[in-house]
């Protein structure tokens, strides 16, 4: 998934209808409360409501929500099977943010604008989670043996370890910051050098692990974007 920096769009945006969403109440009934619960408390499976949920997936865009549905849900069916349609998946999914209390506008949602859609909690767009997956961009350096990634934009949350062409197009686009951080597991990307790239502008994909001296990534993946590394 490209990240989508650009994106001001949130759920807090009323980008639903309630009309989409009493659709995804009746797929939610046959095809989703026997493990979630009739009131998405979670019996069998996890709760669909609160603050567990809003912290699994806030500050990524509705596609992520939607294509875990899309592609496990419901829970023992066959592989490569879908009982219901894109469109009913895609009205559950509304059902489920007017659970949370997002606010419902005046039309439907759209299967095109998942990936410009923020989830976000009631206080709006805040920094990624402790232990999110996320995609950065950042100048490689090195300090006091360490590995860095300094003028850092904003991490952003992402679904896939390993950087796809659309990410590098947005990430070859994307201005730098000013975070920094600390780089883990640089053997856990095949054939990367870090000697190779000081000074670059990377790409970079892992585990965000917020701490008070040094926030840091856990790496699955480096790209470089260019061989200079300028704001």
């Amino acid at each position: 998934m490209a990240h989508s920096q650009t994106s001001k769009v949130t759920v807090l945006d009323g980008v639903f209808s309630v009309e989409q969403a009493e659709r995804g109440r009746t797929v939610y009934d046959t095809q989703c409360a026997a493990c979630h619960g009739k009131l998405l408390e979670g019996v069998s499976a996890p709760e669909l409501t609160g603050s567990r949920f809003v912290r699994r997936w806030r500050e990524g865009m509705l596609d992520g929500i939607y294509g875990f549905i899309e592609e496990r849900m419901p829970l023992g069916r066959s592989p490569n099977s879908k009982p219901i349609s894109d469109q009913e998946y895609l009205d559950l999914v509304t059902f489920i943010l007017k659970s949370n209390d997002f606010p419902p506008g005046k039309s439907d949602l759209a299967l095109e604008n998942l990936k410009t859609i923020r989830f976000v909690g009631k206080n709006g767009p805040e920094p990624v989670p402790d232990g999110a997956l996320v995609i950065t961009v950042g100048c490689l350096s090195q300090t006091d043996g360490r590995w860095i990634l300094s003028s850092a934009a904003e991490p952003e949350r992402t679904r896939s370890e390993l950087s796809t062409a659309p990410d590098i197009t947005a990430s070859t686009a994307q201005t730098l910051g000013r975070q920094v951080f600390r780089l883990d597991d640089l053997d856990a990307v095949p054939d990367f050098k870090p000697d190779d790239h000081k000074g670059h502008k990377m790409q970079a994909k892992g585990y965000i692990v917020r701490q008070a001296d040094a926030n840091r990534i856990s790496l699955s993946s480096m790209v470089v974007l260019d061989s200079v590394c300028l704001p």
